[in-house]
């Protein structure tokens, strides 16, 4: 059965449509919501769920889950915390680059080839990573001085442009062309809409979800970096916690079927927007924080509701 104009819409475009409902509402409600400085705090506060929701849709996309994503931006960031205060900033992004994309290819194979269910896999990883984190530093936060890496999360391009900013749209436009312009990309929604299919026909599936896992932790890592900087230590404890939650839901609002199959990277990020204009409504109309914790539970269940009903009627 064909699908339905109205749903095939409301899957692409959702997202994008509650996010400017929610613009235009808040021009009316919120006193100085209309301003460059609200944009940009929009903007660079979603980074971290902007960048954790892009490995988090690809991961999807196949049918699988990450929840481990925040344990592994912690320890990339106590990694690279180490490094830089020993004076070494890029052997620590090297290094925790690697950390990140070694726990990605563990959690893969283990997926894969022992077969074990990816919320389990990645259950186990994030209470291991999390716990190696801990142990790098006796659970206490590591702070550095260095005034060069300091200054990174704060680098403006062209004087007004936050490099947070520059990262998503560059990452974005990665991403968005390797699922959608790449071999890769075709078995990733191939393996995601019928993964028998696509094991029989030939397709290295061991080695194409391995891969996605990978990209989702080094994708973790990039946040981490940001976050780093941005605080200037590393925390075991706070860092990443929660945030995978925060993704999973980006990526929910935004379209991708839980299921599995074609990705839409431009709805995460418009759900990404969603989730933190909530958060900025809430804080500049000083209504408790555990309401935006309430909405957003509302727009994930109502989310997870369409996916069902056009699921049943394709």
């Amino acid at each position: 059965m064909k699908k339905n104009p109205s749903q095939n819409l409301m899957r692409q475009y959702g997202a994008l449509i509650a996010l400017i409902i929610l613009v235009v509402i808040n021009c009316f409600t919120t006193k100085n919501f209309i301003s460059v400085m609200t944009l940009w705090n929009l903007f660079t506060q979603a980074t971290t769920v902007m960048i954790l929701g892009l490995g988090m849709t690809i991961v999807i996309a196949t049918g699988g889950i990450n929840i481990s994503v925040g344990s592994v931006l912690a320890l990339s960031s106590m990694v690279l915390a180490k490094f830089i205060l020993n004076g070494h900033i890029v052997m620590g992004v090297i290094a925790s680059l690697a950390v990140a994309a070694l726990t990605g290819a563990v959690t893969g194979i283990i997926v894969t080839k022992f077969k074990v269910q990816p919320m389990i896999t990645t259950l186990a990883m994030m209470y291991t990573l999390r716990g190696i984190a801990k142990l790098m530093n006796g659970g206490t936060r590591l702070s550095y001085k260095n005034a060069a890496f300091s200054r990174f999360a704060y680098i403006k391009i062209g004087g007004c442009i936050p490099i947070q900013f520059a990262f998503i749209v560059i990452l974005s436009l990665a991403i968005f062309i390797l699922m959608r312009k790449t071999y890769f990309g075709n078995y990733v929604e191939a393996y995601g809409d019928n993964a028998l299919a696509t094991r029989i026909s030939g397709i290295n599936v061991v080695a194409v979800v391995t891969m996605c896992y990978v990209l989702c932790n080094v994708l973790a890592c990039v946040a981490a970096i940001i976050e780093t900087s941005s605080i200037t230590c590393a925390d075991p404890v706070n860092m990443g916690l929660n945030k995978e939650t925060d993704a999973i839901a980006a990526v929910v609002v935004g379209g991708t079927p839980m299921s599995g199959g074609k990705p839409n990277i431009g709805g995460m990020l418009c759900g990404a927007l969603v989730l933190q204009l909530i958060t900025i409504m809430i804080n500049m109309n000083n209504i408790p924080y555990s309401y935006s914790l309430i909405i957003k539970a509302a727009i994930i269940v109502v989310s997870l509701y369409v996916q069902n009903c056009r699921d049943k009627k394709v």
